[in-house]
């Protein structure tokens, strides 16, 4: 049999492609039951610093006591393997031609082979699949608006498809290890309370860059530090000069540029207690607007994971390169030569708060790297353990990665000849 760790976007894309090449998977997951309901996005603005979260408290005090963990210089860390952003905010669909592949062993028209079929998926999540293909030929250097889309909690309906498709799914369990000589995997079942091994044909790791690294860890005594790369994240207060069209957009200040995501202060509010992403209208100059901004991954820091006398251990790295200082120097001159907008304060954040993470183990062609993964996210030194979610991309882009990511992820499964339907017999 066929398993996919992690039930977000990632895991069910896995097994979306595996159903189309009429392959039996089964997808682990380790909240289905005991799940609660999501956390606010108050619960984590006020979390401590180095806590980890999954959707539930429940959860969250049942992962802590397998996996014991230390967290310094890292907020706002989401655990994925239960889908933990798509099932709290959705996603931000980006732009196919937002990307620099310049870095990935592989070209454009090799990610876009199967557009037709990601199409296909994007549909049966409910997206419209025009923004992510729009080209946009602006020819301002200093401000760029984009046509983004955004998801709200659309794996259920690919859950639904998945489940009426015959995809199996073992919910309420947690993959402790893999122990790829024998081809199993260690199991805690929350429900009985015990452990239990699971023989498996091939293996497709989709839990997230956070918990993907940390399972790597505790399979592969070779491998004892993952550095993820991310986006800084910092919040700022926007005055619009003139009427804008979208609330997406990208700065471009000479070697630093960062994405924005523009709410009303009405939209905050509707974040932390009731409805996410509101319609809000932008076409008023003078108005003003809270901001969401990730830089690009050069003024970024890192996230280092190893693991010491059986502990996890995750470690934010600020980027000693970057200095704030100079960055609000530079939109002070853009605030003076731009006629759109004014950014007025702007307000870091910590390591990990952006969740634009991952490009921990990338492609490559050398195979004898010990982390590292071919172009079909096979694991170097392995035969048949697969990564499949953003820990296998090469940069992480200002721009929203789900989508890019889950893209990805289809033609790994879909290109790859070995994946065949009679391996599950």
């Amino acid at each position: 049999m066929n398993y996919i760790i992690g039930s977000g976007f990632s895991g069910l894309t896995v097994a979306y492609a595996l159903y189309k090449k009429g392959i039996k998977s089964t997808v682990i997951s380790p909240a289905d039951k005991i799940k609660r309901k999501n956390k606010s996005l108050l619960s984590l603005i006020f979390k401590k610093d180095g806590e980890i979260l999954n959707n539930s408290l429940q959860l969250t005090n049942k992962i802590r006591k397998i996996n014991k963990l230390s967290v310094k210089n890292c907020k706002y860390l989401i655990s994925h393997l239960d889908g933990g952003q798509s099932n709290f905010w959705g996603g931000v669909i980006g732009n196919i031609n937002d990307y620099d592949i310049k870095n990935y062993i592989l070209k454009k028209r090799e990610f876009l082979k199967n557009s037709k079929e990601f199409k296909n998926l994007l549909r049966l999540l409910g997206i419209n699949s025009k923004n992510f293909f729009y080209i946009n030929n602006t020819r301002d250097p200093f401000f760029c608006e984009k046509k983004y889309d955004v998801s709200k909690k659309s794996t259920h309906n690919l859950k639904r498809f998945l489940k009426n498709k015959k995809v199996s799914f073992l919910n309420d369990s947690f993959v402790k290890k893999i122990n790829a000589k024998t081809s199993t995997i260690e199991v805690y079942d929350f429900l009985k309370k015990k452990n239990k091994r699971i023989k498996f044909k091939n293996l497709f790791i989709s839990c997230g860059p956070i918990e993907t690294s940390k399972l790597i860890l505790n399979s592969f005594k070779n491998i004892r530090k993952i550095y993820l790369k991310e986006t800084q994240h910092f919040y700022a207060l926007i005055k619009l000069k003139r009427d804008i069209k979208t609330r997406f957009f990208k700065i471009n200040l000479n070697k630093i540029n960062f994405s924005c995501q523009l709410y009303s202060f009405k939209n905050v509010l509707s974040l932390f207690f009731t409805s996410y992403f509101k319609n809000t209208d932008f076409k008023k100059k003078g108005r003003y607007f809270v901001a969401q901004c990730y830089l690009n991954q050069n003024c970024s820091g890192k996230i280092q994971i190893s693991k010491k006398n059986n502990q996890i251990k995750i470690l934010g790295i600020n980027n000693k390169k970057f200095n704030k200082g100079k960055l609000i120097k530079k939109i002070s001159i853009f605030n003076k030569k731009n006629n759109h907008l004014e950014i007025k304060k702007v307000l870091f954040n910590q390591i990990g708060a952006s969740n634009h993470l991952g490009a921990s183990i990338p492609m490559t062609k050398n195979k004898f790297l010990p982390l590292g993964v071919d172009k079909y996210g096979r694991l170097n030194n392995t035969k048949n353990i697969f990564i499949s979610d953003s820990s296998v991309l090469n940069e992480i882009d200002t721009s929203p990665i789900t989508f890019f990511s889950l893209n990805n992820i289809l033609r790994m499964i879909l290109d790859n000849k070995k994946h065949k339907k009679d391996i599950t017999k």
